[in-house]
């Protein structure tokens, strides 16, 4: 202690200036509480109302960004997919076409050779018929022209 007084006297340091220092220290606390805190308070609150919101929103933006172009990378990859099932759709209709077509035509093919057959049977048939009575025939239109009759 008494090297402390030593110490005090040579910088002429004495008791007023020790309740000026702890009094300043004392001051310094009180001022850091009651104004300087509040006011930092003051000013990070003025921050977080004035930048977060905006990096909140910035945030929100590029989250929101991701979501559409996941959205329409899905929506693309869906269209993709559904036009594929529908030419594939498309192609089995017509080969399903095609081959109804296909046997509706042989069918009429089988149908138009019948008739032909059928028809060359009867003009085969009145030709023989015709053959046969073309005398007969001759006899008698001459007898109508002739007005008598021919033997």
């Amino acid at each position: 202690m008494e090297l402390v007084s030593k110490i005090f006297e040579t910088l002429e340091i004495n008791q007023i200036a020790l309740l000026q220092f702890g009094l300043v220290v004392v001051l310094a606390f009180l001022l850091s509480t009651l104004l300087i805190r509040p006011i930092l308070r003051t000013f990070e609150e003025r921050e977080n109302l004035s930048l977060r919101p905006v990096e909140e929103s910035r945030r929100i933006l590029f989250e929101v960004d991701e979501k559409a172009r996941g959205y329409d990378e899905a929506l693309r990859k869906g269209g993709v997919e559904a036009l594929a099932r529908k030419r594939q759709i498309m192609e089995e209709a017509s080969r399903a076409g095609r081959k109804r077509v296909e046997a509706v035509l042989e069918e009429t093919n089988l149908k138009v050779e019948e008739l032909k057959g059928r028809i060359a049977a009867e003009k085969e048939s009145a030709a023989t018929m015709l053959r046969d009575q073309v005398s007969q025939l001759s006899t008698e239109i001459a007898r109508k022209v002739l007005g008598r009759p021919v033997a």
